[in-house]
């Protein structure tokens, strides 16, 4: 739950202020705050933590265990589903645009700020929130929301799968940019109900396939520059 939350703050300051679009935008694939990558992070995390002592022993297993997680998580999105929640294309010695050595040493540092930080915290009083009734109801409360969440968004994953699926060209939707272009057609006036956190709400009628290749659209004319340039050089 921490860590869902927290990485889930952690980008939404880190779009607006450092990312490509450069505006305030619900990150990643689930409506709710919370970033499951983030979540499954600190298990990870708090396990290395646990069993690894010397500080940078740690900073190696954070480096390589969490840019094999975040990898595997971005395969699984473009080559499952056909979408693309982040694109490190443009940093130097990425794989795939899926990971690259600067978010590596991201998280290797998110990493050791969470070993000074929150694991002692969690190590002193782990056994006492085991324990705690009360809060094992919020937690119950808490999973149910985010499965029902999980839910609706795989199966808005595999509606937006088929609908890529059915053109001849293979490509992938940009999960951001996708998210910006349905919320400026409320800017600019299209009557709809996108919210912040429910960024896909009243737009899965019949006009979604159509806003999706306008979305196609769109991409390939941002891509085009690029090409031509890698083409000149």
């Amino acid at each position: 739950m921490i860590g869902t939350f927290l990485g889930w703050s952690i980008e939404i300051f880190w779009r607006r202020f450092f990312g490509k679009a450069r505006r305030w935008i619900n990150p990643g694939f689930l409506n709710g705050p919370w970033l499951p990558l983030y979540g499954f992070g600190s298990i990870i995390l708090f396990i290395i933590c646990d069993y690894i002592s010397p500080i940078y022993y740690r900073a190696i297993y954070f480096f390589f265990v969490l840019t094999i997680l975040e990898y595997i998580a971005g395969v699984i999105f473009i080559e499952h589903f056909n979408i693309k929640l982040w694109d490190y294309s443009k940093n130097k010695g990425n794989i795939k645009g899926i990971v690259c050595p600067l978010y590596s040493v991201f998280w290797t540092i998110l990493g050791l700020i969470f070993s000074y930080t929150l694991f002692p915290l969690l190590q002193r009083n782990i056994s006492n929130l085991l324990n705690n009734l009360e809060l094992s109801f919020f937690i119950g409360i808490y999973i149910g929301i985010f499965f029902v969440d999980m839910w609706q968004s795989f199966n808005l994953a595999s509606r937006i799968k088929t609908l890529v699926n059915e053109s001849e060209e293979k490509w992938h939707v940009d999960f951001e940019r996708f998210k910006l272009e349905l919320r400026d057609r409320v800017e600019t006036g299209i009557k709809n109900r996108t919210h912040f956190l429910l960024p896909f709400y009243g737009e899965l009628g019949s006009g979604f396939r159509e806003r999706l290749k306008k979305h196609r659209i769109n991409r390939s004319s941002m891509l085009k520059p690029i090409e031509n340039r890698i083409h000149n050089k």
